[in-house]
């Protein structure tokens, strides 16, 4: 017999609860399983005092690439390509530049320093959460709101290197939370999108768009002392709670 499943995505003391088997787990990138080292704030102050020798408040870059992230993923047109994946950046990165000759190099170094894996860290969850996942037989990917240069980030860090998939915004033609950039996902993953468990750290385009697509969600806050129905603040929680459901789901059968 299959497990017992009821139409839920919470996360309790007990094992997770879903609408259908979990049979594949997918991964947002930059700040689920991925963070900047240095951070984007501090990367962006030293190319532009570098090149323009002036300096700029950081909170006002983490202001402005959050506000523009959160404009681009509430519009109407979430097409993409590696052209406009450059072009996003570069106007972003043109907002925060006094006018001048130097803005070519400095835009050219900062997009070079994002596709460096030297300047990406892995968090302390990510490597144990792959490998159990892989141990029970679970395909892992990566989906991300990104463009061709985190194939390289990817490859140089070990830890996630090993993950089976990567679905890339600027390859599928959509980005999150777009409903084709979810269908790609379960084209990759050859399943029915209920079977699939997309895990990110943005509400919208990580949980509402793959709940939208038909996938199952769950948002990961590293900020929160402690899970709830819905979040979890630590991915390792995911293997052991997969595999409690796997388990339970033998025992009736």
């Amino acid at each position: 017999m299959r497990p017992h499943y009821r139409k839920s995505c919470a996360l309790t003391d007990n094992p997770l609860v879903f609408d259908a088997p979990v049979k594949a787990v997918v991964f947002d990138a930059v700040g689920t399983v991925i963070y900047p080292q240095p951070g984007v704030a501090t990367a962006y102050q030293a190319a532009i005092e570098k090149h323009f020798g002036v300096q700029i408040d950081g909170d006002a870059v983490s202001s402005a690439v959050r506000a523009a992230l959160t404009s681009r993923s509430s519009a109407d047109e979430l097409t993409t390509s590696e052209l406009q994946e450059r072009e996003f950046w570069s106007d972003l990165v043109r907002t925060l530049c006094p006018a001048g000759e130097a803005f070519d190099a400095c835009f050219e170094e900062l997009f070079a320093h994002f596709g460096d894996a030297a300047n990406w860290r892995v968090f302390d969850d990510t490597a144990a959460t792959i490998s159990g996942l892989q141990n029970l037989g679970l395909p892992v990917a990566v989906a991300s709101n990104f463009d061709d240069r985190l194939n390289a980030v990817c490859d140089g860090l070990p830890e996630v290197a090993c993950i089976d998939h990567r679905i890339v915004s600027s390859l599928v033609g959509y980005r999150k939370p777009a409903g084709e950039f979810f269908d790609a996902v379960a084209a990759v993953l050859n399943l029915p999108p209920e079977e699939i468990l997309m895990v990110g750290d943005d509400p919208t385009n990580d949980v509402q768009g793959a709940r939208a697509a038909g996938l199952q969600a769950v948002l990961i806050d590293r900020s929160r002392g402690e899970s709830e129905p819905g979040v979890i603040n630590r991915l390792d929680r995911l293997v052991a709670l997969l595999k409690t459901t796997e388990v339970s789901g033998r025992d009736d059968g």
